[in-house]
């Protein structure tokens, strides 16, 4: 398997693990909802603190840095949607905030539709994020790239295995 391969087949294993826990938080919720289980905010809790830690301070620092540089630097192709990309991660972090923010005030005040409208809108944003990133960036990416920087993307996305994954 080429450094490329390997790569690409990281950064889609990082997304298809996001996306598991938030259909995780989401199925939680449901049962709530629908009074199959009583609310574990500990597990909504550690499941956020998850997003917050791998996706946005592992998982978008290496893309930034790694794979969205190199691409721009082989081609402005790619200028527009990394712009928004690059803009998307730096609201991750707001958006999981506001989350964060209304299963507290689920907790204080038993109102579920706030925390269900606020974790999908957030759930929504990162799925359709991440689908721009393998449907458009990945086959720029795969067209631009050097074997060189398919190299070093490779070297930094697994030592987030190492570290944290």
């Amino acid at each position: 398997m080429t450094a490329m391969q390997q790569a690409i087949a990281i950064i889609k294993d990082e997304h298809q693990s996001m996306g598991a826990v938030l259909k995780g938080l989401q199925a939680h919720l449901d049962a709530v909802r629908e009074g199959r289980d009583k609310p574990d905010f500990p597990l909504f809790q550690a499941m956020f603190d998850y997003i917050e830690t791998i996706p946005d301070r592992v998982h978008h620092p290496k893309e930034d840095e790694y794979l969205f540089r190199l691409l721009r630097m082989r081609s402005d192709e790619a200028n527009v949607i990394l712009d928004e990309l690059e803009g998307q991660h730096n609201v991750c972090a707001t958006l999981l905030a506001s989350v964060r923010k209304a299963m507290n005030a689920y907790r204080e005040s038993g109102e579920l539709a706030g925390f269900e409208r606020s974790l999908q809108a957030y759930a929504t944003f990162l799925w359709d994020h991440m689908r721009k990133e393998e449907e458009i960036v990945l086959p720029l990416a795969e067209r631009h790239l050097t074997g060189e920087d398919w190299e070093a993307i490779h070297a930094a996305f697994q030592a987030n295995r190492s570290q944290a994954w």
